[in-house]
């Protein structure tokens, strides 16, 4: 076994027995089990359980990953000093982490599913994994780029209030600035700039609910058609989570513990 996989195994044990992410994923199944139970079918099940995923799940995930980088850091300035090449260390570290968190949330999904069967599992888990994934690539990138622990929770949440809220903000704003011209296009280059944006959009094109997605989802379905819609999607979610994670390696690399 490789020495990646073996820090990768490393990890995902670790943050498995992390209370914190046995909190997390026992408040997931609380919220789910609520849910399930007092929603009246299972597209109202789904929908809410996506509109939760799409706040609670980059703010734990980004405030974990973050801490557990942070918290690590002895350990880390340990192994760099024995023959491990950084690079081994840096993507056996994110992915153990990342499959460790994907897999906690996903077992409430599952496990619910299994007793109500009320609600899309298969969408669930994978809009949950995919919004795991992204955020905790930025995470990682910023707990990489940033030293100091503070300054990196603070950037961490920053970019949790601008996914979650600033964006919609922005949104409205341009919408108001410009109602007489036309926003399609526009709109396209800013579903780009927000990954949870671009996850809700997904989401919403395999459902029924073209009146939730809103002007830029309803344009990119009648444009480009459900699949190539997705594509597109998927094109921009994979920037969002390859890149931070390319350009967090290079710094890690050059970074002097």
């Amino acid at each position: 076994m490789t020495t990646a996989l073996l820090l990768a195994r490393a990890a995902f044990m670790q943050t498995l027995r992390s209370r914190s992410v046995i909190g997390y994923s026992m408040a997931w199944a609380g919220l789910i089990a609520a849910t399930t139970l007092f929603s009246g079918n299972a597209m109202n099940a789904t929908l809410t359980i996506v509109s939760f995923q799409l706040l609670i799940v980059p703010l734990v995930t980004l405030m974990l990953v973050s801490l557990q980088h942070y918290n690590n850091r002895e350990f880390t300035e340990l192994l760099l000093a024995q023959p491990i090449r950084r690079s081994a260390y840096y993507w056996g570290q994110w992915f153990g982490v990342s499959v460790a968190l994907s897999f906690m949330h996903a077992i409430p999904i599952v496990g619910g599913y299994a007793i109500w069967q009320k609600y899309n599992v298969l969408l669930l888990c994978s809009s949950g994994i995919v919004l795991t994934l992204t955020f905790s690539s930025l995470a990682y990138r910023i707990a990489v780029g940033q030293p100091d622990k503070a300054r990196g929770i603070g950037i961490a949440l920053l970019v949790w209030l601008y996914c979650a809220m600033i964006y919609d903000a922005i949104i409205v704003v341009v919408m108001a600035l410009l109602q007489d011209y036309p926003l399609e296009n526009i709109l396209l280059v800013l579903l780009a700039l927000n990954p949870i944006d671009a996850i809700r959009v997904a989401v919403l094109l395999q459902t029924d609910t073209a009146a939730l997605m809103g002007v830029t989802g309803a344009y990119l379905r009648a444009f480009f058609g459900t699949d190539k819609s997705l594509f597109a999607i998927a094109a921009v979610v994979t920037v969002w989570i390859g890149y931070p994670l390319v350009r967090g390696q290079r710094i890690f690399r050059i970074r002097d513990f």
